[in-house]
């Protein structure tokens, strides 16, 4: 991998040290500098990575995003479709989710595979003693609803709860490194550093922009929780009323269900199993929302293996 500027790339000793070590951190870092050799720092320094996830995409998030970054001095040079698996979104979030929940990990898998996202290689205009990456991120806002700007992203785009974010961006220039390494293939991925270091988009991205934001594909969905749970108690209820042999399952169920309005969490992968069980044709944004709006996220002594970049510390 040849020697690492990691001032330019991190302040976080902690993620220089998992990062060091990383594959795609590695593998990624190589074909920057192959690719834009004395000039990896400075398109780095520009750059920023951004995914409309799955739940921006069902619900038409992508002309509000385009909006609000075009007001903040960035554009949009590189953009590519692709779906989460099981195994790119338990990595990409690896250093992060040591403290979730496994209940969580099952809620996000389902939330992140329901639909594609969509990759936004992002370039920030203008002078900036802060990194695009570290620029867009306090744009972006707090990931607790309750302490965000009015005037954040987060708040702009209007998601529901803390697991159904709509986007994710990547912290810092290392973060960019490995992430388009992990989620883009490798023939995209070429492209997608040849935007890098062209600054500006292809006939490809500006199709695949105009295909999200035109095409009357996306942007059908409204993520509401209570009418979420309507439809769900409702398709419960006609199935206990079709297998009366099923009433002991169907039973609990609409009792668990009950139970989230008192606030109670719900024990989702043992309610997610016996939901399946029924076989129900239920909207997979229905249980998104729930499972989102109803679980214990966190583990109460869990922690972070990597957390997020002190507050100042890139301007210190």
């Amino acid at each position: 991998m040849g020697t690492v500027n990691w001032s330019t790339l991190t302040r976080m000793p902690v993620k220089a040290y998992h990062y060091e070590l990383d594959t795609c951190f590695r593998e990624g870092h190589d074909e920057l500098r192959t690719a834009l050799g004395d000039a990896t720092t400075e398109v780095l320094h520009r750059s920023a990575l951004m995914l409309v996830k799955p739940d921006g995409l069902a619900t038409g998030k992508l002309k509000v995003i385009c909006d609000f970054l075009e007001s903040h001095g960035f554009s949009i040079i590189g953009a590519e479709m692709f779906r989460f698996d099981r195994h790119t979104g338990r990595e990409l979030w690896r250093h992060q989710h040591t403290l979730a929940t496994l209940d969580r990990l099952a809620v996000n898998d389902l939330v992140l595979q329901a639909g594609p996202t969509l990759l936004l290689l992002l370039r920030r205009h203008g002078d900036h003693a802060l990194p695009a990456t570290v620029h867009l991120s306090s744009l972006k806002g707090k990931a607790d609803i309750t302490q965000q700007a009015a005037d954040s992203l987060r708040s702009v785009i209007g998601r529901p709860n803390r697991m159904c974010s709509m986007i994710h961006c990547a912290d810092e220039p290392a973060d960019l490194v490995r992430e388009l390494n992990l989620l883009a293939d490798p023939e995209p991925r070429k492209r997608l550093i040849t935007r890098l270091a062209d600054g500006a988009p292809g006939t490809d991205d500006r199709e695949t922009l105009d295909h999200v934001l035109d095409s009357g594909e996306y942007g059908a969905t409204v993520l509401d929780r209570d009418a979420a749970v309507e439809r769900i108690g409702a398709a419960i209820r006609g199935r206990a009323a079709e297998r009366p042999d099923l009433a002991p399952a169907t039973t609990r169920l609409l009792e668990q269900l009950a139970a989230t309005d008192r606030g109670e969490p719900l024990p989702w992968r043992e309610f997610a199993a016996a939901l399946a069980g029924l076989e129900l044709d239920l909207d997979v944004w229905d249980v998104a929302m729930l499972g989102s709006s109803h679980i214990q996220e966190d583990e109460p002594d869990g922690i972070k293996v990597i957390g997020n970049p002190a507050p100042g510390s890139w301007l210190a």
